[in-house]
């Protein structure tokens, strides 16, 4: 697995204004955080950029900004998943972008699909790791660097089915399907939800004390996401 710390300290240093796209679903766009809102830049699909809510994509874009000079562009997206990454590919990325980092994974958890038409958990999770390839291959093809971020675990009623979907895949799967892709592929990977877990063991700290709702951070989850990145990334 190639390591993302020396990944992203070789693109800084090689070139003195890298362009970095931040790529993920609610959690990266900030949601949960005091100030969403989606007033900025259209983004996709009718999402567009919520530039002064309080999330660890501002802080981290701030920064980079700051102190190493990078552009820094989150172009997160409530709801999003692998998948909608993959569609929506050529508006996401753009041809300046020299890294993408990219956190997704939750919004794969759960089926929509007719309850006794279910695909097995196997077949869910193989399809995600799929995605995560062909997601990464597009990547390279249009000469991107790629960071993938496992993402942050959730409590546990946002891991239970819901009134019309059943959640086949959970955290802990995402978590692991990211790690199995990065070992056979060799991409960068960061593994935040090990991260997280690990630094409220460490510290005492409940972790639903660190959600807006169980599922996305208040501005204290998002302060944890942003540190706990920036030292994986040795930045």
């Amino acid at each position: 697995m190639n390591n993302p710390d020396k990944l992203i300290k070789s693109l800084l240093s090689s070139k003195k204004n890298i362009r970095i796209k931040l790529l993920g679903d609610s959690v990266t766009h900030g949601l949960g955080g005091v100030g969403f809102e989606q007033d900025g830049e259209p983004i996709a699909a009718g999402y567009a950029r919520n530039p002064n809510g309080y999330c660890w994509a501002k802080s981290f874009k701030e920064y980079m900004e700051e102190k190493y000079g990078a552009e820094v562009v989150n172009n997160g997206c409530c709801g999003a998943d692998i998948q909608f990454l993959i569609n929506y590919f050529d508006t996401l990325v753009d041809a300046e972008d020299d890294l993408i980092i990219c956190t997704i994974g939750s919004n794969n958890r759960p089926c929509y699909c007719d309850k006794n038409n279910l695909p097995s958990r196997e077949e869910y999770g193989r399809a995600f790791y799929d995605y995560i390839v062909s997601f990464y291959g597009m990547c390279r093809d249009a000469g991107k660097e790629v960071i993938f971020v496992a993402d942050i675990p959730c409590v546990q009623r946002h891991e239970e089915d819901g009134p019309n979907y059943v959640m086949i895949l959970h955290m802990d799967d995402i978590n692991a399907i990211h790690k199995r892709a990065a070992e056979n592929f060799g991409f960068p990977l960061v593994c935040l939800y090990e991260l997280f877990l690990n630094y409220c063991s460490e510290n005492n700290v409940e972790l639903d004390s660190l959600y807006w709702d169980g599922q996305h951070p208040n501005d204290t989850g998002y302060d944890v996401m942003f540190g706990l990145l920036i030292k994986a990334l040795s930045l």
